[in-house]
C-alpha cells in the first residue's frame, strides 16, 4: 500500500510543479517576447524612412562613425524619434492601466476621461502665446495642465466620496469641453495651419533629443509612481468597503492615481500631441497576457504601449513615403474598432 501511494504523491507533486513552472514563467515569456518585438520595431525604424538604409548601414550608423551619413541619419533623426515614441507609448499605456484600475471601468483611457485634452489645452495655450517657447516650457505647461485636469475631474466626481461611475462620466464631459477649447484656440491663432493637424491628430514628426530630455523628468517619476501604486489598485479592485477595511484610504489613493495619470499623460502630450486609444488598447492586451494583477499588468501594458506607438510611428512614415501621415491616425484606426468591440461584446 505504501509502495503504491508514494508514486501517486510524487506524480501529483510533479504535476503541481510543472503547473507552477508554467504559471511563473508566462509573465517572463511575455516580457522577453515583447522586448524582442520592441527591439525589432526599433531597428526597423532606424532603417526605414524617407531614405532607406540597409541593415549594415543602420548597424554601422548606430555603432560606429565610419559612415558619416548613416551616423547622422541614425543618431540625429531616427534614434531620438524612436526612443521618444517608446517613452510616449509607455506613459500613455501605464496611464490607461491606472485609470481602468481606479475607475473599475474597462473603457477608461486618458483621452476618453479628458486628461489628454487638459494637457493639450495647456500646451496649445503656451504655443499660441509664444510660438518660440522651448520644449521644456511646453512639457512644464503640459504637466500643469494634466494635473489641473486631473484635479478638476476629481472635484467634479466628489460627492462625499469619489464614485467610479461619476469619475467616468465627468471625464467624458471634460474631454469634450477641453477638446473644443483646443480647436477654438488654435483656430483663432496665426499658427493654426502649421500646428493644428500634427497636434490634434498626434505624431512624432520632428522629435529630437531635446524632446526626450524635456519629457524624461516627468515620465520617469510618473512610471515609477504607477508601479508603486499597483498594489493599492489590487486592493481597490476588491471594493471600497473591503479596501477601507484593509487600511487603504480609497479617496486619497484615487487622488494620487489621478495625479500620476496627469503627469504621465502630460509627458506624452508634450512630445506627441493628442495621441488616442493607446491607453485603452494596451492595458487590455496586458490583462489578456498576464492577468489582472496590476503589479504585472502595468509594466506589461507600458511595454505594449512602447511597441504600439513605435510601430504606429514607423507605419506613419512608410504609408505615403517620403511624406508621412499623423501617427494618431494609425492608433485611432486600431483603437476605435477595439473600443467598439469592447462595447459590443464585453461586459
Amino acid at each position: 500500500m505504501t509502495g503504491m501511494a508514494a508514486p501517486t504523491v510524487h506524480e501529483g507533486g510533479a504535476l503541481e510543479g510543472r503547473s507552477a513552472f508554467r504559471s511563473f514563467n508566462r509573465p517572463a515569456l511575455v516580457v522577453v517576447l515583447g522586448a524582442v518585438g520592441l527591439c525589432s520595431v526599433a531597428f526597423a525604424s532606424l532603417m526605414y524612412g524617407a531614405v532607406t538604409l540597409s541593415f549594415g548601414q543602420a548597424w554601422s550608423g548606430l555603432t560606429s562613425e565610419s559612415d558619416v551619413f548613416a551616423r547622422n541619419v541614425v543618431w540625429q533623426i531616427r534614434f531620438p524619434r524612436v526612443v521618444d515614441a517608446m517613452l510616449v507609448g509607455a506613459c500613455l499605456a501605464a496611464a490607461g492601466a491606472l485609470l481602468q484600475g481606479v475607475t473599475r471601468n474597462p473603457l477608461a483611457d486618458p483621452t476618453i476621461l479628458g486628461v489628454t485634452a487638459a494637457a493639450g489645452l495647456a500646451s496649445a495655450t503656451v504655443i499660441v502665446i509664444d510660438p518660440r517657447v522651448p520644449q521644456w516650457g511646453i512639457a512644464a505647461a503640459c504637466a500643469g495642465g494634466g494635473l489641473v485636469g486631473a484635479g478638476i475631474l476629481y472635484i467634479i466626481a466628489w460627492r462625499g466620496a469619489v464614485s467610479p461611475v461619476r469619475l467616468a462620466l465627468a471625464g467624458v464631459a471634460l474631454s469634450a469641453f477641453f477638446g473644443a477649447a483646443i480647436v477654438g484656440l488654435l483656430a483663432s491663432s496665426r499658427t493654426f495651419l502649421q500646428t493644428s493637424l500634427g497636434f490634434l491628430a498626434g505624431g512624432m514628426y520632428g522629435s529630437e533629443w531635446r524632446d526626450f530630455r524635456a519629457m524624461l523628468p516627468y515620465a520617469l517619476p510618473g512610471l515609477l509612481g504607477a508601479f508603486l501604486l499597483a498594489g493599492r489598485l489590487n486592493v481597490l479592485a476588491l471594493g471600497d468597503d473591503v479596501a477601507a477595511g484593509l487600511g487603504v484610504l480609497t479617496d486619497r489613493t484615487r487622488l494620487v492615481v489621478l495625479a500620476v495619470v496627469g503627469i504621465l499623460t502630460a509627458a506624452a502630450v508634450s512630445v506627441a500631441g493628442l495621441v488616442s486609444f493607446v491607453g485603452l488598447v494596451c492595458p487590455h492586451l496586458a490583462r489578456y497576457s498576464v492577468g489582472n494583477d496590476n503589479r504585472l499588468l502595468i509594466p506589461v501594458a507600458a511595454l505594449y504601449g512602447a511597441i504600439l506607438v513605435s510601430s504606429a510611428d514607423l507605419a506613419a512614415r512608410l504609408v505615403i513615403s517620403p511624406s508621412e501621415v499623423p501617427m494618431g491616425i494609425i492608433t485611432a484606426g486600431i483603437g476605435a474598432p477595439f473600443l467598439l468591440y469592447l462595447v459590443r461584446f464585453r461586459e
